[in-house]
């Protein structure tokens, strides 16, 4: 008993001068080692934000597997290292959040400092039948246009010029943006958007006279779809009713896929067309045309 003493007491008085010579500073190795294992959790949590991930993918699967494989190859001492990693739910969405708030930070800097900006706006549902109101910036940073997403916040209530004009207000206020560097705002075209009278485009033009409005091209290329002569538009519900036909059904889409194989296609599937996804519409054509 005495003996035990005596070597937990030589312990902690090693221990103790151990802590006494030790660097607390940045210059330390134990400041040096948790810096590097922050700067991992921030690494993994970037990929899994990248990856569209779930946060919890990090602790149940991806610590486990660098554990495994670094006590295999390095040994005990540095698996040890790598169970020091804080991968929880928490963490990975603290990370997250920290990175996210950081890019926000350094894209609203480049657009105060860039002497013009223009916006692109679109207001789209999600899956919950939510209205959510998207946001992209352009602005000029070392002598080259960029181009970043903004914000994206809910339409709670409607979806009026006025609601959209409220949502842009409060953030640029939030973020001290200049309403007289915004040389240009982008829309979908609807009615609340470029309104002559209420729109959003109207609003703006009373912050800023010299804005200039202008129409989403890939907008455009929804609009001339729904008008098109009588002659193509027989022929793209032909080419629709074809395409259900097929794809409507497990078994013709295995008697098409065998077919094609058969004839040594280049394709073995047709694409569905969704209203929603306008541009699926070129791409179902096209892979119609080809087979």
């Amino acid at each position: 008993m005495q003996n035990t003493w005596i070597n937990q007491s030589r312990s902690l008085k090693l221990k103790e001068r151990e802590l006494k010579r030790a660097k607390l500073d940045s210059t330390g190795s134990f400041h040096i080692q948790a810096q590097a294992i922050t700067e991992a959790s921030y690494a993994l949590s970037y990929r899994i934000a990248g990856d569209k991930k779930p946060h919890t993918i990090d602790e149940r699967l991806v610590k486990s597997c660098l554990l495994e494989c670094t006590k295999i190859i390095l040994g005990d001492t540095a698996a040890q290292r790598i169970a020091d990693l804080s991968l929880s739910d928490s963490t990975v969405k603290s990370r997250i959040d920290d990175m996210s708030a950081d890019i926000k930070r350094q894209v609203i800097e480049k657009i105060k400092s860039s002497p013009m900006f223009a916006i692109q706006l679109d207001e789209f549902t999600d899956v919950a039948s939510m209205s959510q109101l998207m946001v992209f910036a352009r602005y000029v940073h070392r002598e080259t246009i960029e181009k970043e997403f903004l914000f994206c916040s809910p339409l709670t209530e409607t979806t009026t010029a006025a609601d959209v004009m409220n949502l842009v207000s409060d953030f640029f206020s939030k973020e001290h943006l200049d309403w007289g560097k915004l040389i240009g705002v982008c829309t979908d075209g609807a009615p609340a958007m470029l309104g002559c009278r209420a729109g959003f485009a109207q609003l703006v033009k009373e912050k800023n006279p010299l804005e200039v409005s202008t129409h989403c091209f890939i907008h455009r290329q929804a609009l001339a779809a729904k008008t098109l002569p009588k002659g193509l538009q027989e022929h793209l519900s032909s080419v629709i009713k074809v395409v259900n036909f097929i794809k409507g059904s497990a078994l013709q889409t295995c008697l098409f896929h065998k077919l094609c194989k058969d004839m040594d296609a280049v394709h073995s599937s047709l694409l569905f067309h969704t209203e929603v996804r306008w541009l699926s519409k070129g791409s179902m054509l096209l892979r119609f045309f080809n087979l």
